[in-house]
């Protein structure tokens, strides 16, 4: 096989593979149920008038409500459509990981490895499908740290209209979740930086102007009434250490092997060096580090020098966001990064363990250090793939089967007249978005407190957390869900004709 010819079955390879990442999404969208927190921003958000689309809450992630809003009032509510923004935001992000691979290395191991563990890690893959603003603000912020690459690819000729480009990117991340106030505002200090060093002849106040501008103006039209009205009180989830931050994002990023594979060989491999998957790429990094640093390799010509820049840059940008949040914390008791609000590190450090395993080294020692880096990644790579799921969120996990068990309450409703149906709390707000997204049964808008309400019909419940209230009402169960703690209940009193349940 000629060169030429490889190459072009890697660039296949590595496209195909970013092309079946997005099928994947679009795929997830379709299948997977709305979740709690999807369908309480398209409740109190998106279907409702539109000054609410800026109501000040924090579970209003801004932009990606308004685009929800936008989306829903043109094509229909539908689960596709409320997550129309998040996929928005996949295609983005996927397209800049395709970028930076490519930049970054030419080795098509690590670059098909660094693709995959940047874009099918489990964690930041259920940010691309669900109705949430973090995939969106995830893409935007890559697109902006990627602006001073794609600069110097395109030999754009005006700076200021790249550093432009890169705040639009800042502030609309800013806009699609404010738990990215931290490292946006790092970012913008970096190709601030990046900018003025490069400027050349070109005054600094219009670097500056072009910096600031147009993020500051989006984030004004789209978000100023709402940062304007913003109550006490409304951020109240987070961790109080950095540990909790660290395994956070590592068990969300580790969870969890296809259980369909569970008999190959591989996957009971793959579970046993689970542990071990990312100490392993730290040491490997650190020593990487420590060996091409005594050989000068990062100084032995321009492509190492760059990738050794944008790996600075890259460091102190998650270094400096997690230590300005760390100082709110200790001076106004903002509490930390935990699992989603903290899912910007995952590309920082994913990119940053990609660079150093791009720098080549000349002695023996070095050269085992790169290649145990690469073959880390590349195992780490395979864990990402064999987590690959289609019917459920790692963090929402209780709510996969809801959009199983509405179709049964319409039943009900059509066939015996049932309006009232008694809910424990994890199921609403997703059961009040079908019902919503149906319009054809008369159910009345569910409704739960802190335990299900007595005297209803018909019940939908969280079977472990619920079996007090089950027992005590005398109620007869007549769905279970497959893999979750669901449970449909009828009380038998109420006379109402027997169902058949497909398998």
């Amino acid at each position: 096989m000629t060169p030429v010819n490889r190459r072009v079955l890697q660039e296949l390879c590595l496209t195909l593979t970013a092309l079946f990442a997005i099928f994947w999404a679009i795929l997830r969208a379709c299948v997977q149920s709305v979740t709690i927190d999807e369908a309480d921003t398209y409740l109190f958000f998106a279907s409702r008038a539109a000054q609410f689309i800026w109501y000040p809450s924090s579970n209003n992630h801004v932009l990606n409500s308004l685009l929800m809003w936008i989306t829903t009032c043109l094509l229909g509510t539908s689960s596709i459509t409320v997550r129309a923004p998040a996929l928005a935001g996949a295609i983005l992000y996927i397209c800049v990981c395709y970028f930076l691979s490519k930049r970054i290395t030419s080795q098509f191991t690590l670059q098909l490895s660094l693709f995959i563990c940047l874009t099918y890690n489990p964690f930041i893959f259920d940010f691309m499908v669900a109705a949430r603003g973090y995939g969106l603000a995830t893409g935007f912020l890559l697109a902006a740290i990627a602006v001073p690459l794609w600069h110097r690819e395109k030999e754009a000729r005006s700076l200021a209209k790249s550093c432009a480009l890169a705040s639009l990117f800042l502030g609309l991340s800013f806009t699609a979740n404010f738990s990215f106030t931290f490292v946006d505002a790092a970012a913008f200090l970096a190709i601030a930086t990046w900018a003025c060093q490069r400027r050349g002849r070109e005054p600094v106040t219009n670097i500056l102007v072009a910096s600031v501008l147009p993020g500051l103006s989006v984030v004004l039209a789209i978000c100023g009434y709402t940062i304007l009205n913003w109550p006490k009180g409304q951020l109240w989830w987070g961790a109080t250490s950095l540990a909790q931050t660290t395994h956070s994002i590592v068990e969300a990023s580790l969870f969890q092997l296809d259980p369909h594979f569970e008999k190959a060989g591989l996957y009971r491999a793959m579970n046993y060096l689970k542990p071990a998957l990312l100490p392993l790429i730290g040491i490997h990094c650190v020593c990487q580090l420590i060996v091409t640093r005594i050989e000068g390799a990062w100084l032995r010509d321009a492509s190492a020098r760059r990738l050794g820049r944008f790996a600075s840059a890259l460091l102190a940008i998650g270094t400096l966001a997690i230590f300005t949040h760390w100082l709110a914390f200790h001076l106004f008791g903002l509490l930390l990064p935990k699992g989603r609000t903290g899912i910007y590190l995952v590309p920082l450090c994913t990119l940053l363990a990609g660079i150093i395993a791009a720098v080549p080294a000349r002695s023996w020692a070095g050269v085992w250090c790169h290649r145990g880096l690469i073959a880390a990644m590349v195992t780490l790579a395979c864990y990402f793939l064999l987590c690959l799921r289609l019917t459920y969120f790692e963090e929402w996990k209780w709510d996969a089967e809801v959009k199983d068990v509405y179709p049964l309450l319409a039943r009900y409703n059509h066939q015996d007249g049932v309006t009232d149906i008694g809910c424990s709390w994890w199921y609403t707000a997703a059961l009040n978005f079908y019902r919503m997204a149906s319009g054809r049964e008369t159910i009345e808008e569910i409704k739960s407190g802190a335990e299900p309400i007595r005297g209803k019909q018909v019940y939908v419940l969280h079977g472990l957390f619920d079996r007090k209230f089950i027992e005590q009402e005398g109620l007869a169960i007549v769905y279970k869900g497959a893999s979750t703690d669901i449970v449909v209940a009828v009380n038998p009193e109420a006379s109402l004709r027997p169902i058949a349940i497909d398998p």
